[in-house]
């Protein structure tokens, strides 16, 4: 089979509780406006969105065989992800995690790790997927610890060998491996997607320009920098623009940013140009943003088109 996108990263079971005060923790006990049992993960929800968009997705990802992990995989199979390269058997209890919504629609996660080896590394990716694949999407550096000392270098190296567009997304640093600690892979990376407060803890830069110059000069072709309720900010070689943020009233933003990164890689790959495909993937994440979950409101590439003809932009001062 021949997939559009190979999607690279960890994924999780999420309990989403909506309507939390930020002192919750300090009360005896809370009770949430609503509540949600979803897949979760920056690969995960990548790839069910770009699924929905109609894009033939792989996803390699490192899930168990325990209960958390069968019901991960059922329901990542039902949302048309090809599971065939995931991998299972080297987790005696999957990741779970709690992401709290506060009545402003902002989140906060509590995550508990499972027990097994929950990584990914190039001795437990079939590589000959490269061979199969027009793209290939690591959404998760900074949180795979193998892959992040070399291993999603030597990926999007083989990559670029073989013609196939490479993607990357960020998250927090989660072992402490320093801004540097991802470097290697800038020089093979086609588009970087990060959040700002990702990118600024790599570079340390505040001006959005001298943030995308810091990636460019390391070897990224382009920069695509999430900037949350401030749109986005693109910059290659050639081109610079924001992209205005959708006027809507946030319910819950867990998982826009992959949202954001699915429209975003499906719309490069249907041939629209980067400015039509940073504002899809603006539209894409402010859709997700209006509902509960992390990939549960995109439904196609016709509902975000619609979206975006009947919600106007707004204007923040730059």
């Amino acid at each position: 089979m021949l997939y559009d996108v190979v999607c690279v990263g960890f994924v999780n079971q999420d309990i989403v509780l909506k309507g939390i005060a930020k002192d919750a923790l300090e009360r005896d006990s809370t009770h949430a406006e609503s509540t949600l049992t979803a897949v979760g993960g920056d690969a995960a929800n990548q790839a069910v969105v770009l699924s929905k968009l109609g894009n033939r997705v792989a996803l390699i990802a490192n899930m168990g065989k325990d209960p958390i992990g069968e019901q991960i995989f059922r329901s990542l199979e039902q949302d048309g992800v090809d599971m065939r390269y995931a991998i299972r058997d080297k987790i005696l209890r999957s990741n779970l995690s709690v992401a709290v919504i506060k009545p402003d629609g902002e989140r906060s996660f509590l995550f508990g790790k499972g027990e097994g080896n929950m990584d990914v590394s190039m001795n437990t990716i079939d590589l000959s997927v490269l061979d199969h694949t027009r793209a290939v999407s690591l959404g998760s550096l900074y949180f795979l610890k193998e892959m992040d000392q070399g291993g999603a270098a030597s990926l999007f190296r083989l990559a670029q060998e073989k013609k196939v567009l490479t993607f990357a997304d960020m998250t927090g640093d989660a072992y402490g491996i320093g801004p540097d600690g991802i470097a290697s892979v800038y020089p093979y990376t086609d588009y970087l997607m990060p959040s700002y407060e990702e990118a600024f803890y790599t570079c340390r830069k505040e001006d959005v320009d001298d943030i995308a110059d810091f990636f460019l000069e390391r070897g990224v072709q382009n920069v695509v920098l999430k900037l949350g309720a401030g749109g986005c900010f693109v910059k290659n070689s050639g081109d610079r623009f924001f992209i205005d943020p959708y006027k809507i009233q946030p319910v819950d933003t867990t998982g826009c940013g992959d949202n954001f990164c699915g429209g975003f890689i499906s719309s490069i790959l249907a041939g629209m140009s980067l400015r039509d495909s940073a504002r899809f993937a603006c539209a894409a994440g402010a859709i997700n943003a209006c509902h509960l979950g992390a990939h549960e409101s995109i439904q196609s590439r016709d509902q975000v088109t619609e979206f975006m003809m009947s919600t106007p932009q707004s204007h923040p001062k730059r």
